[in-house]
């Protein structure tokens, strides 16, 4: 059976739907890393905002550094497993660190154009939880498959990663 054409109103629409979908995602990937920066500074002058340093720090403050320092550690460890250029993991946690300022910018717009029953002092620490989960689910992950090694004196498994990422391809 013969395939029927495909009329020449469907293929514009279509070239014009996927180029606007580049376009947008294009900017929206542009737009991402400067906002990571912007949300990194906004975060850092909001917990030192009376410019006493360290003493300034709430306990949550503290562990929540604690916690960012950590999770940029593992970022990295796992950048390196997948084989991301350092140019490569920057962009990628800057992206992810912009997704989160995004989040919390509409979250803050919601806040004050709306009514949310948010108590005030749970803000910092919303604010901080996605900074912190944003960054431990924009790690790069895939299954990891563990093989045999066949060795005389010892039992060795080698692990290999089962899902190529295609990112660290590019």
């Amino acid at each position: 059976m013969a395939k029927s054409p495909v009329p020449l109103l469907v293929t514009l629409d279509s070239g014009l739907t996927y180029g606007l979908q580049k376009i947008l995602l294009s900017v929206l990937a542009f737009v991402l890393q400067p906002l990571g920066v912007i949300g990194l500074i906004v975060t850092y002058a909001s917990c030192f905002e009376h410019g006493r340093g360290v003493l300034e720090l709430s306990r949550f403050e503290i562990i929540a550094f604690v916690l960012f320092i950590a999770l940029v550690r593992r970022f990295i460890y796992y950048n390196r497993l997948f084989g991301y250029t350092f140019w490569q993991g920057l962009k990628r946690l800057l992206s992810v660190l912009g997704l989160a300022t995004l989040v919390v910018g509409i979250g803050a717009v919601l806040h004050v154009g709306v009514t949310l029953p948010v108590e005030p002092i749970l803000l910092q620490p919303l604010w901080l939880g996605t900074y912190l989960l944003a960054l431990y689910l924009g790690t790069p992950a895939a299954l990891i498959k563990y093989s045999a090694i066949e060795n005389t004196h010892t039992d060795a498994v080698e692990p290999t990663l089962n899902t190529p990422d295609m990112e660290s391809k590019s």
